[in-house]
């Protein structure tokens, strides 16, 4: 098992702002996407309803925040050269990447991935 690098998350936590008051709860979650391939995720989930993530793609980590979905979970990375997508639903998920500029379209990074 890998594990996120301290200064890490704390650096995402940060992101949270007023957050540091509530109570988190960490759930790391491994998936197993196409072709035998992991995909290591940790949610971070606050009393106050705040829910960030954090995952490894690409031997990166990638800081993400939950954003409104209609259904299931969606959490999204900001940068300056493009966005990373974590969408899930069940135990089943999927990493895409929109990359800056209006004519970017979004690719997918992992399919067909499961917790189960």
């Amino acid at each position: 098992m890998k594990f996120f690098p301290a200064t890490a998350l704390a650096s995402m936590l940060g992101m949270w702002g007023s957050v540091a008051s509530a109570q988190i709860d960490v759930l790391p979650v491994t998936f197993t996407c196409e072709n035998g391939t992991p995909l290591e995720v940790i949610f971070f989930n606050a009393t106050d309803g705040a829910s960030a993530a954090a995952m490894l793609v690409d031997n990166r980590l990638i800081a993400l925040e939950q954003t409104i979905s209609g259904s299931g979970i969606q959490y999204r990375s900001s940068g300056p050269g493009g966005s990373y997508v974590l969408r899930s639903k069940g135990w089943d998920a999927t990493v895409s990447y929109l990359a800056a500029g209006d004519a970017a379209s979004e690719q997918v990074v992992l399919s067909d991935c499961s917790s189960r």
